[in-house]
């Protein structure tokens, strides 16, 4: 066989090459700190890999979205918890301004920091995250989420859409709760109203019992059917105790012009417009009598008949009904009657917002909650796969590098056998 110069050339560039694509190989695989750099590596472990990487990757996004959903719960956290704490501070001041021994000139001073406390609700309301969104408004965001109107009063204009955080592959949360839903529609107090119809006596009537009268309310209030919301109420005297002369005083009242009654007890019933018995009993003229959390003061001999009408139930937001009450107390003309409804109506609101807030703080306590069991599980699978990764495609480092020494001297030791290789020649010979 005859040995050309391209012959000894070809073999030995060949020889080097293999020996330098051993060596990048083990070079690269060091660097990268993996056995496979490329698919003809581990064709099966190859696509183990991409599965654990693409699992990584989609975890990665959802931990982002986590974040992005704990930001806006906290932002919501903090409102409702803020607001809270103002309406507990305004409870107390009405529960000091009901006090009668308040001058005008105290009711006014109360009535200020209550305003001052209305304004911070509206802003705590009104609450932005830190990119600038409206917390309560629901999608809009871009705008509030209550707008003062001219007379005074607030008004919802934001929407009641919810948004939504992907934290898994089949599970959303909300990270938001619309203003409607926590402010708006809440129920103000309810009331009723009474109308002397027969008889001869004063009357005055209002709610005794908030619990009472609400479940008086639910029972019996008809949104579709008006008249079946009225109802009468009858007095009349006990059998055989019926002694005009001996139990009719002159009222010590001197402007009064009905007389005190002050004998025995009289009897009551209180009809529905089916002509169905609701309550009855007996009662004491002149002192309240309370039926299904009503009170009715009725001062006169029995015999009177009194309509009693339910007011439709309402939703209104805390910020009106305070502001209703700061009008009522600031106003010199009002009597102790209306004062005392104006606290009420307040108090109620209150209470009832901050159930309403409860229940919120409640949820996001819980969307938080889930958030950090979602954070721990998604950081332990992301754990997880980089374990088994490295079973799939991890590199002993000590194997590598001694792989890698053996490479570079195999590299080299081609090197110098196609130096002396390409300097043999017969000429050397003769």
């Amino acid at each position: 066989m005859r040995v050309t110069n391209n012959l000894i050339y070809g073999q030995s560039s060949r020889a080097i090459s293999k020996a330098n694509d051993r060596y990048l190989d083990i070079q690269n695989k060091i660097s990268e700190q993996t056995s496979i750099v490329k698919p003809s590596d581990n064709p099966v472990g190859t696509g183990q890999v991409l599965q654990y990487e693409n699992s990584n990757s989609q975890l990665k996004q959802y931990d982002g979205n986590m974040k992005m959903a704990k930001s806006h719960l906290e932002y919501e956290e903090v409102a409702l918890d803020s607001l809270n704490g103002l309406l507990d501070d305004t409870r107390t001041l009405f529960i000091q301004a009901e006090n009668t021994a308040n001058t005008q000139e105290d009711l006014n001073a109360i009535t200020e920091q209550v305003s001052k406390m209305v304004d911070s609700m509206a802003d705590l309301m009104n609450s932005k995250s830190a990119d600038g969104s409206y917390i309560f408004a629901g999608t809009d965001i871009k705008n509030p989420a209550f707008t003062l109107k001219p007379d005074g009063h607030y008004d919802w204009t934001g929407n009641e859409g919810q948004k939504f955080s992907q934290i898994s592959e089949n599970r959303k949360i909300p990270i938001n709760d619309t203003g409607k839903h926590l402010f708006q529609d809440v129920w103000a107090r309810n009331n009723f109203k009474a109308t002397l119809l027969t008889g001869n006596v004063s009357l005055s009537a209002k709610v005794h019992d908030e619990g009472d009268f609400t479940d008086f309310l639910s029972k019996n209030y008809s949104a579709t059917n008006g008249v079946a919301n009225n109802f009468v109420l009858t007095t009349t005297p006990l059998t055989g105790t019926t002694d005009p002369q001996a139990t009719i005083e002159k009222n010590l009242e001197s402007d009064s012009k009905i007389p005190f009654y002050s004998g025995p007890p009289g009897k009551y019933s209180l009809i529905d417009t089916s002509g169905k018995v609701i309550a009855s009993g007996s009662y004491d003229p002149g002192q309240p009598l309370i039926v299904d959390g009503m009170s009715f003061v009725i001062k006169g001999a029995p015999g009177a008949t009194i309509g009693v009408s339910l007011n439709p139930p309402k939703r209104d937001n805390v910020l009106n009904q305070l502001k209703d009450a700061i009008s009522v107390l600031r106003d010199k003309t009002t009597t102790a009657d209306e004062k005392e409804a104006a606290f009420h109506n307040a108090q109620v609101s209150i209470v009832n917002t901050q159930a309403s807030i409860g229940e919120g703080r409640s949820e996001v306590g819980s969307r938080l909650n889930t958030l950090s069991e979602r954070g721990e599980f998604s950081s332990a699978n992301q754990l997880s796969n980089v374990m088994a990764q490295d079973r799939v495609a991890g590199l002993d480092m000590g194997s590598a590098a001694t792989k890698l020494s053996m490479a570079e001297t195999a590299l080299t030791s081609s090197q110098k056998l196609f130096t002396r290789v390409s300097n043999l020649s017969l000429f050397n010979k003769i």
